[in-house]
């Protein structure tokens, strides 16, 4: 069929690279420039603009073959759009033919929600769409305990959301130290060593570690700095505005020292960049997303662990954290995260740990009752 929208990346005028949507003509869709210039004035990341910029390009080649007016748009129409989607039929077909996940389904909603409510409050769209549901844990009744001094403002749900739930799996994690040891191993270099004691040690993003340089580790405090730089050679963004300041393990270091005197000095590369290309052209060059994605696939496969992703190191981290006592808050703030709740994801609780901190703590609940779950 012929091309009706299709996400490009371009140079922008402060010389970044980011992401729009063309059309036939390979000129930018004005309604979608509007909205995607917008998030990008606003320091979101540039891989969120891409994906925005991707699901919009396939929301443009829905309502084009629909022959539907995004400004005439109604609820049965966009609730069409996404089992169109989902099912992965024509317009919107996959290459594998396969259907598009629940979470995938649900991450297009909310960019086609976003654009809708952005046009509207630049005067635009269809006015009579209702996109938003009071939740039914929206308002804190007065009757409630210490409803006088607590209470919970009003909350929504986008209505494109109902009907597809959040199905997809959290990312899995390792054994910890046994098999982190493992992955260890499996590196043929101290720079992959050091990526991974990064985002294991330090729970950062892969994002922000291909960000990093050189002048972002403090050796004497045992610091890193995690800042956000838009001007990334490789494209890296830490989705995290704030600065980062990371207390890291010695064994990070050590990782650091071994790859500066072996492989970096040896070969005589001279980069700000921490991670940089060594092995490959251009030597010296940052690496990029999709190297290190292959490299770590490639270190799991050899340790054992064919689904391993930068992710599940940092999701690692993170469940360490919980283990250990930490807080939902403390973990948002290791992490970079604003808000407390946006950690509870990282956090497991099963029934051997629940079983073990009531054994821990149950002479406190039961206090010497023979009632008590580990009495003999």
């Amino acid at each position: 069929m012929p091309m009706v929208a299709k996400a490009v990346e371009f140079d922008t005028r402060s010389g970044r690279r980011s992401w729009t949507v063309v059309g036939p003509d390979g000129i930018p869709i004005d309604d979608l420039e509007a909205y995607l210039g917008a998030i990008r004035s606003s320091g979101r990341a540039n891989n969120t603009v891409k994906s925005y910029a991707r699901h919009l390009s396939l929301f443009w080649r829905w309502l084009n073959a629909a022959k539907v007016d995004w400004e005439e748009l109604t609820f049965p129409d966009l609730t069409d759009f996404l089992h169109v989607y989902r099912r992965g039929v024509y317009p919107l077909e996959r290459v594998d033919g396969r259907e598009r996940t629940q979470s995938s389904t649900r991450a297009v909603a909310a960019a086609v929600k976003e654009f809708i409510d952005f046009q509207r409050t630049e005067g635009r769209g269809p006015t009579q769409l209702i996109l938003t549901r009071a939740s039914r844990y929206s308002a804190r009744p007065s009757s409630a305990f210490l409803a006088h001094i607590q209470k919970r403002a009003p909350g929504t749900r986008n209505r494109l959301l109902e009907g597809f739930k959040d199905t997809a799996h959290r990312p899995g994690t390792i054994d910890f130290e046994i098999d982190f040891e493992k992955l260890l191993q499996a590196c043929e270099t101290f720079r992959d060593r050091l990526l991974l004691s990064a985002m294991y040690d330090g729970g950062i993003r892969v994002g922000q570690a291909l960000g990093l340089r050189h002048g972002d580790l403090l050796i004497p405090e045992k610091h890193i700095l995690v800042e956000r730089r838009d001007n990334n050679l490789n494209g890296a963004t830490s989705k995290t505005p704030d600065l980062l300041n990371l207390k890291m393990p010695r064994r990070f270091f050590d990782l650091y020292t071994n790859y500066l005197l072996r492989e970096l000095l040896p070969r005589q590369i001279d980069s700000d960049y921490l991670f940089v290309n060594i092995n490959q052209e251009p030597l010296g060059a940052p690496c990029s997303y999709s190297n290190i994605y292959q490299q770590v696939a490639s270190i799991g496969s050899r340790a054992g662990f064919p689904s391993l992703t930068p992710h599940v190191l940092r999701h690692t981290h993170a469940t360490y954290l919980a283990k250990e006592g930490w807080t939902s808050a403390q973990i948002a703030a290791r992490l970079g995260q604003r808000h407390a709740a946006s950690a509870d994801v990282y956090i497991h609780i099963t029934e051997d740990d629940i079983d073990q901190k009531l054994a821990e703590t149950s002479h406190l609940i039961w206090n010497g009752s023979e009632e008590r779950p580990d009495a003999e």
